[in-house]
């Protein structure tokens, strides 16, 4: 597996951290922009091909918001203001039952207690069924996802409704959306284009990102250089460099890769170069 010869053995890893305003909320709206459109071709269209097209496109965008960026925020990545991170949360937290705080706190204990039991990725391999003596591979990477059980998961595991701490956020947030829905005839609109994506195509992608991200690795993390993932969802690929500089923000994420990646590294190029390496003895 050919790894990315570095630009400069002298480059330090301060001269890529910066934060940058109007870049992050550009990601953020780019985002946003794209599940409009989608939902406006969509409704168009009329079809329930484009109606099925647009769930997935849908749910890419969901994982991109909720995921990266909402990532890029517990780190305060985005913008220059810490507080701006959190006033904004409505837009890539609470649209998905997540909560700043809430996410903050787990995925930070992350990257401080890295695949050990206080580690919340050690207790989902464990029920993915990776943690067993011979995880059966192919079912969990290519069969698993489309059993709803990462429905499920997400469901019993992963959202911060499961803590009644932030109940009184996503209340705020989910009550006057459902009123105005109503009010408007919306409901089904919301249940088909949002409801459906978030419970069934974030849930899916989330359980391949968190596999792909550590899973029988050399390193404890693996970056995924593939442009078109890279491109949806923010440099979110680049996992490893983030795990090695956590204060470096996305878009110089690629760059970060190339100057700090070493040869023993854990990198993909894509879906099925993953597969081959989760399933390596």
């Amino acid at each position: 597996m050919k790894t990315p010869e570095k630009v400069s053995n002298t480059v330090a890893p301060k001269s890529y951290v910066e934060r940058n305003t109007f870049i992050g909320l550009w990601a953020v709206f780019r985002d946003w922009l794209f599940i409009i459109g989608c939902v406006s071709i969509s409704l168009t269209l009329n079809h329930w091909l484009a109606w099925m097209v647009c769930v997935w496109l849908i749910g890419i965008m969901q994982f991109s918001l909720a995921e990266a960026i909402l990532h890029e925020a517990s780190h305060y990545n985005l913008f220059r203001s810490k507080r701006l991170h959190h006033y904004l949360q409505f837009l890539y937290a609470w649209p998905f039952l997540q909560t700043m705080s809430d996410y903050q706190v787990e995925h930070l204990n992350h990257h401080k207690h890295l695949m050990s039991d206080k580690d919340q990725t050690t207790v989902d391999y464990k029920i993915y069924g990776l943690a067993s003596r011979n995880p059966n591979i192919f079912f969990i990477w290519f069969v698993k996802p489309f059993t709803f059980f990462p429905t499920l998961h997400y469901l019993r595991h992963g959202n911060a409704a499961l803590d009644r701490k932030n109940w009184t956020q996503l209340v705020l947030f989910w009550a006057p959306l459902v009123v105005v829905c109503w009010m408007f005839g919306q409901m089904q609109n919301l249940l088909m284009y949002w409801v459906v994506p978030l419970l069934w195509i974030y849930p899916i992608l989330n359980y391949w990102s968190e596999i792909e991200e550590h899973y029988n690795t050399r390193t404890g993390s693996r970056s995924n250089i593939g442009k078109v993932l890279n491109f949806f969802t923010h440099n979110e690929g680049y996992h490893s460099v983030h795990h090695r500089y956590p204060t470096i923000p996305f878009y110089n994420l690629p760059k970060a890769h190339i100057a700090f990646t070493a040869p023993d590294d854990d990198i993909s190029t894509g879906f099925i170069d993953t597969y081959r390496q989760i399933r390596s003895k």
